[in-house]
């Protein structure tokens, strides 16, 4: 399946066609997390040098999102996100086809937000698939659950703090949280969500260039070759550079590439690990369209 032309393609098409629209967004590109359509093309070696991986990830994030509003302070958010995720293992054998790894998540999230208050609550629980496809079992479906708080000392900085349920193979296990978003101009901003990090500066309406880091990677129960249940693990996490240009109202064309860090493929069976393979520093890139309303 060729998504890197698919994904190319469309963000093409888009740029060709669209005309500059002056008006601002609702939502600020400076420091709101937007929906996302976007490809990611990572890379890297294995630490002893003898094959070569590299993967892709297929993102349709948030662009479902819809919002209902249960009075002015409280308001219910829900979609449907989805990932695809290729990973190619060049001559190490993971004893699996790992060409197409499905993520289908479904989010819940209620908001409280009151005008006379500096305080505001979030509570949100996530059903997610994560398979091939090929059999689907109750070892495909797990659930992740957030909740928190954010406390505004000024219109330019406010701290969030919370906990996460997650899953890492089949251990469930509570994180804290903490982030915050800060945004002492017009035109800088510095925003801390959970792993995902980023300093943006506005050169101008249509511009936006960042730096930043944010994971990649994913966890799914899918058949080995041999038909037996396996959960396999990737986890990357991406250093770099980005800009952002707009091609109309809440609608930008994204670019990324840098590095990649702490990469690692693994696999266990029934909690015992098969392999747990350790890979090189490597590159990575991004190209993509961010949503700021729908």
């Amino acid at each position: 399946m060729k998504i890197q032309v698919s994904s190319i393609l469309l963000a093409s098409t888009l740029f060709a066609i669209a005309k500059i629209d002056p008006e601002p967004e609702n939502r600020s590109p400076m420091t709101e997390m937007p929906g996302r359509f976007g490809i990611l093309f990572g890379g890297a070696s294995q630490e002893s040098g003898i094959s070569k991986f590299s993967w892709e990830q297929l993102t349709l994030q948030g662009g479902f999102g819809l919002r209902k509003a249960l009075n002015d302070e409280l308001k219910l958010f829900y979609g449907m996100n989805y990932r695809l995720t290729r990973i190619d293992e060049g001559e190490f054998s993971t004893g699996a086809d790992l060409s197409h790894l499905h993520d289908l998540i479904v989010p819940f999230s209620l908001i409280y937000d009151s005008l006379d208050s500096p305080w505001s609550f979030f509570a949100q629980i996530s059903g997610q698939l994560a398979s091939d496809f090929s059999d689907i079992t109750g070892d495909d479906f797990d659930y992740s659950a957030r909740l928190g708080a954010q406390y505004k000392f000024s219109n330019t900085f406010s701290l969030n703090f919370g906990a996460a349920r997650v899953r890492n193979f089949g251990d469930a296990m509570v994180l804290p949280a903490l982030g915050c978003i800060w945004q002492p101009a017009n035109d800088w901003s510095f925003t801390l969500l959970g792993p995902r990090i980023t300093l943006s500066h506005q050169i101008s309406d249509r511009l936006i260039i960042r730096g930043g880091g944010f994971p990649t990677g994913g966890l799914w129960n899918i058949e080995d070759n041999t038909g037996n249940a396996v959960d396999y693990g990737f986890a990357s996490y991406n250093t770099g550079v980005g800009i952002d240009l707009k091609l109309r109202r809440g609608i930008w064309l994204t670019a990324w590439a840098g590095a990649n860090f702490v990469n690692e493929l693994r696999a266990e069976k029934n909690g015992n690990t098969i392999f747990e393979e350790g890979l090189d520093n490597g590159l990575f890139g991004y190209l993509g369209i961010n949503l700021y309303e729908w």
